[in-house]
């Protein structure tokens, strides 16, 4: 039988073995650093992103999720935006004419599927990072288990994120040159400022 005393002892050598190991600077058994493993681009082609159309007369773009934050804008209606994340009742997006990013309230837009020019780019500062937090995860063509494989990617690796759907996240795999889905629960998300 393990004593009280016993079990937060190991508790905490676990965190401390935890904190110390996942450290940007740590070293792994050979001695070699473990830094992140970061292929993100500095900018994409701003039709990967889903296409949104504002549907309101007056929408404006707030810097946080809060709606006593400062905002600016308002978008026209009918004008297009593009979907970087979402959160709750608010939508992260990408305005083509002011180019900037900013909040926006979910009901005051809805998703259009019309195509984008291939020429027009989005800096990658502003959209979110998904972390892969397993040795080793599959990244798939489709959001479903039985999806071919196109890419095995390693923990700590980044990618952008573009798209989510039923518990799965549509990233960008720059080694392979293509979208892919991963599962929600295999990553963590970091929204970039």
């Amino acid at each position: 039988m393990v004593r009280p005393r016993m079990k937060l002892f190991f508790a905490m050598a676990l965190v401390a073995f935890v904190a110390v190991n996942c450290a940007s600077g740590s070293k792994d058994r050979q001695g070699r650093s473990k830094k992140r493993a970061s292929y993100i681009p500095k900018e994409i082609y701003a039709n990967l992103l889903p296409n949104m159309a504002v549907g309101v007369e007056e929408c404006y773009i707030f810097v946080r999720p809060d709606g006593d934050a400062p905002f600016f804008g308002p978008l026209r209606k009918g004008e297009n935006i593009k979907k970087i994340d979402a959160r709750k009742s608010w939508i992260l997006v990408w305005t083509p004419r002011l180019r900037i990013s900013g909040w926006v309230r979910k009901h005051q837009v809805y998703r259009i599927h019309k195509q984008t020019s291939h020429k027009e780019t989005i800096p990658s500062k502003y959209l979110t990072v998904l972390h892969i937090l397993k040795k080793r995860v599959n990244i798939r063509k489709t959001a479903s288990t039985r999806s071919r494989i196109v890419y095995k990617a390693r923990q700590r690796q980044e990618f952008l994120l573009l798209d989510a759907k039923r518990g799965w996240y549509q990233i960008w795999v720059p080694q392979v040159g293509k979208s892919g889905w991963v599962a929600g629960k295999l990553v963590v998300k970091q929204h970039r400022k």
